[in-house]
């Protein structure tokens, strides 16, 4: 079982990883909505870091609330 100071550290940790996901959408809405070209590099980029964030909350996730398998 975790003591109250390691889930409020986990919290903390989730809060800011689903800031920098949003952050990250709203850099991709923002120039697909403006039609800007961009290069495939910055492309990439994004989509990796979407994507690396989600992975990372899924797992932050997972050790606050774990799985109960009846």
């Amino acid at each position: 079982m975790f003591y109250q100071s390691q889930t409020s550290k986990l919290q903390h940790q989730l809060c800011e990883l689903k800031l920098e996901e949003r952050r990250v959408c709203s850099d991709i809405r923002h120039l697909v909505r403006n039609n800007q070209t961009i290069d495939f590099f910055v492309a990439k980029q994004l989509n990796s870091q979407r994507t690396g964030l989600k992975s990372k909350i899924k797992s932050v996730e997972a050790k606050i609330m774990p799985n109960i398998i009846a």
